[in-house]
């Protein structure tokens, strides 16, 4: 029974032992566990500071731009070696930025979970690498020349702002890191506490069966050891850290300090140890008067002792602001200050100097002409407007001059931009030496001018000085080896008068230069009310025209040219006419032009082309019809499908089509179009010089492209029975075309005497009203009708 006992007692302690033991083993496994979340602790404890990493990103940043700044002044020691190293610096920056922001172990994921704690850092990191790549390509790309540095200041700029934003966010960061790290070292230890008393009450129930008790105090010991070496390590890191951020902080491009609220110096870089001009045994712990004191009494010139005294103010009322302040010795400096919580203050100094000076190059730059460097027209506008504010309290007399360069377009196609470009320097120049200080000369854009001028309230010397103008800037240009001869024409208003506003001054003015223009060019000519109605009406006609041919008030008239020896009509030439419905006929010579600039012209050309040979396609076979084709058309590259979808349209065979055209269709487009007339001739379609006597014309311009006719102009046909050199002339041009195969027409016959000159000087067609005044298809039906091949002269007579 005994024994039963002892063996049931042995069998309860074996089992209570078994049972302790399991105990034991899971707090210990507990422990373990434990043990492993304290190493991480001590790790997050101990892990990558990512505030301190933006920082280092700040003041790279700052190097870049610093040097970048150095690097455009002449003189300064920085080369484009020291740009690229500093450029490659930022880049390696943000590399760790991007590669350690993808990590998912240790610091990476550390910098990963700042940098995703805000999408505001991500598109920082996307704004930076973009303004990096752009600083990379003027340098790798243009060569980085110095106008490459404002831009790359300019793409540097709005990242200033984005560096102290993020620097803020991480040092939050970093903080609310740290809270959570204390709070769950908190909780382990608590834990740590705990199950070390359930070991302890474990080992004082097994103190004669577990001899491992004391193995595990020196594994409690030998983690505490682990500990203080950790500990120790992490003081060694921020050492190393803070030796660091110094470096930051003496490689700022501005000057920093920071004042305690006692107003004595408690943080401060080396630029800012410049500005006082003060070693480091009289700075530790100084009052700013004392700076200022220990300055004057060696006799330096600080900047800091001109600076200080504007921040008085915002000390002295505890906010924050901004300042530029430039001292005595002509630099300036940008200041910005900060008060500190608890009291104290926090300022940066930047010498902006040459930043000053390169803002005011590019304001010269915006309101200048690059070529001439005169005032270009936004700088103009501004002084006109100021003039015009300013009347009130001084009256005066404004007068606006717009000058034109006559012929200028024609220096640049012949000799060259280049030449041009000198040209207009000296005109410029000349321009200049017409006018006193107090007026103001610009260049508007291309070969136009302007001046404005203010003369005592009722002094007239606007004439005078119009003269003046006309006379220097026409006389001959030398450029290089060359004279040049050109001429310019000026438009003028004044104040006070018809323009009563500076909007209507300049506008006055145009209208001026306009009426200078059409009245020949190389005149002067001063606004008049009469000029702004002429303008409008011309303007009143123009929208008039562009609707001329949907409202059915345009129409195609025809006269015929006939063979000289026979009589036989041989075609009829189309004729626009614009029945107006106010003004009843409108003279082709009125309108044509103003469609020309107007840039009307194409569709209205198209039109009668069209019209023609669709009322062609209707008459005998053996007739052709002629139609006008203005330069302006040559211009579009369309007009070889505008005529051959016209003769298509119609059904008009090609060689029943006679294009006219004037010299200067060669002569302005060349080549492009001898090889547009040269694919319509491919097709059949003749081509006739119009107006050939006048102008350019020449023996080498006929010989340029193969004519077809050549139509002596009406001007010499007129004289042709009173005057023998207009016989001379026509029996020359007749003589000339028969030469080189080309059939000859006389227009505006009007006389039976000059129609036997011309068949005696051997000319083949005739056309004028001695024939036919121009008729509209309507009252040609029946003569059509009628007519056969070689019908006489008379039968077709008016």
């Amino acid at each position: 029974m005994m024994s039963l006992r002892r063996g049931n007692s042995l069998r309860a302690f074996q089992w209570g032992l078994a049972a302790v033991v399991c105990c034991l083993a899971a707090a210990l496994f507990y422990v373990g566990a434990v043990t492993l979340e304290r190493q991480s602790a001590l790790q997050k404890v101990s892990r990558y500071n990512s505030a301190w990493t933006v920082s280092q990103m700040v003041a790279e940043f700052m190097r870049l731009e610093h040097t970048i700044a150095r690097f455009a002044v002449p003189g300064s020691g920085v080369d484009l070696t020291e740009v690229q190293l500093r450029l490659d610096v930022m880049f390696s920056r943000l590399q760790t930025f991007e590669a350690n922001g993808s990590a998912e172990t240790g610091n990476g994921r550390s910098l990963r979970n700042f940098v995703r704690s805000d999408p505001q850092n991500l598109e920082f990191l996307t704004d930076l690498r973009a303004a990096l790549t752009v600083v990379d390509d003027l340098i790798t790309v243009y060569g980085f020349g110095p106008g490459d540095v404002d831009k790359a200041l300019r793409a540097l700029k709005p990242l200033d702002a984005q560096l102290t934003a993020i620097a803020s966010r991480a040092n939050a960061f970093g903080a609310e890191r740290a809270a959570e790290d204390r709070g769950e070292m908190q909780r382990l230890n608590t834990i740590s506490s705990l199950l070390a008393a359930a070991i302890i009450v474990c080992g004082l129930i097994l103190v004669a069966l577990l001899v491992s008790h004391n193995r595990r105090l020196k594994i409690a010991h030998q983690r505490l050891e682990d500990a203080t070496t950790d500990l120790e390590a992490t003081t060694k890191r921020l050492q190393v850290q803070n030796t660091r951020f110094d470096a930051a902080l003496n490689n700022m491009s501005q000057a920093l300090c920071t004042f305690d609220a006692n107003n004595h110096l408690a943080v401060y870089n080396q630029r800012f140890a410049a500005l006082t001009g003060l070693p480091k045994d009289l700075l530790e712990g100084a009052s700013a008067s004392r700076i200022i004191d220990a300055a004057r009494a060696r006799q330096m010139h600080a900047a800091f002792a001109d600076l200080y005294p504007r921040q008085n103010a915002l000390i002295n009322e505890r906010r924050a602001g901004t300042f530029t302040l430039e001292i005595e010795d002509g630099r300036a400096f940008s200041v910005s200050h900060e008060p500190l919580e608890g009291g104290g203050w926090l300022a940066t100094y930047e010498d902006v100097t040459e930043r000053r000076r390169i803002e005011a190059q590019l304001a010269h730059m915006a309101h200048h002409d690059p070529l001439t460097d005169l005032p270009n027209r936004a700088l103009f506008q501004e002084r006109l407007r100021s003039v015009f504010a300013g009347l009130q309290s001084d009256p005066c007399d404004v007068l606006v001059f717009f000058l034109d360069l006559d012929g200028f377009k024609d220096v640049n196609d012949t000799l060259g931009h280049h030449v041009g470009d000198e040209l207009l320097k000296v005109v410029a120049e000349r321009l200049k030496s017409c006018i006193v200080k107090e007026h103001l000369a610009a260049r508007l854009g291309g070969d136009e001018f302007a001046v404005v001028c203010t003369f005592p309230a009722g002094e007239e010397n606007g004439t005078a000085l119009a003269d003046s103008l006309l006379s220097s800037l026409s006389r001959p240009y030398v450029i290089g080896s060359r004279e040049i001869e050109i001429g310019v024409s000026l438009g003028a208003s004044r104040h006070p008068g018809a323009s009563n506003t500076a909007e209507e001054l300049l506008q006055h003015a145009d209208i001026a230069l306009y009426q200078a223009k059409a009245d020949g060019k190389g005149l002067a000519r001063f606004f008049q009310p009469e000029m702004d109605a002429y303008l409008k009406a011309r303007k009143a006609l123009e929208s008039d025209l562009r609707k001329a041919v949907d409202r059915g008030e345009m129409d195609v008239h025809y006269q015929p040219f006939l063979i000289t020896e026979t009589g036989e009509i041989s075609g009829y030439e189309a004729l626009l006419r614009w029945n107006h419905p106010e003004r009843g006929q409108i003279s082709p010579a009125e309108f044509i032009p103003i469609a020309e600039e107007a840039g009307i012209i194409n569709s209205l050309g198209n039109w009668v082309l069209r019209h023609a040979c669709r009322e062609a396609a209707g008459w005998q076979p053996h007739l052709i019809v002629a139609v006008n084709l203005s330069p302006v058309q040559f211009k579009s590259d369309g007009l070889l499908d505008t005529v051959v979808m016209a003769l298509a349209a119609a059904g008009l065979p090609a060689n029943r089509l006679e294009i006219e055209i004037t010299e200067s269709v060669l002569l302005d487009s060349g080549e492009r179009v001898s090889s547009a007339l040269r694919q319509l001739r491919g097709l059949g379609v003749r081509v006739a010089m119009d107006d050939f006597g006048t102008g350019y014309s020449s023996l080498a311009t006929l010989r340029s492209f193969p004519f077809d006719k050549i139509k002596i102009d009406r001007s010499f046909i007129r004289d042709l029975d009173t005057r023998p050199d207009a016989l001379s002339v026509v029996r020359l041009i007749v003589g000339l075309g028969e030469s080189l195969g080309m059939s000859t027409t006389a227009e505006g016959v009007e006389t039976q005497q000059q129609l036997e000159c011309l068949r005696i000087a051997g000319c083949t067609h005739v056309q004028g009203f001695l024939f036919a005044r121009p008729r509209p298809s309507s009252d040609l039906v029946a003569s059509l009708a009628a007519e056969t091949p070689g019908q006489p002269l008379r039968a077709i007579a008016n």
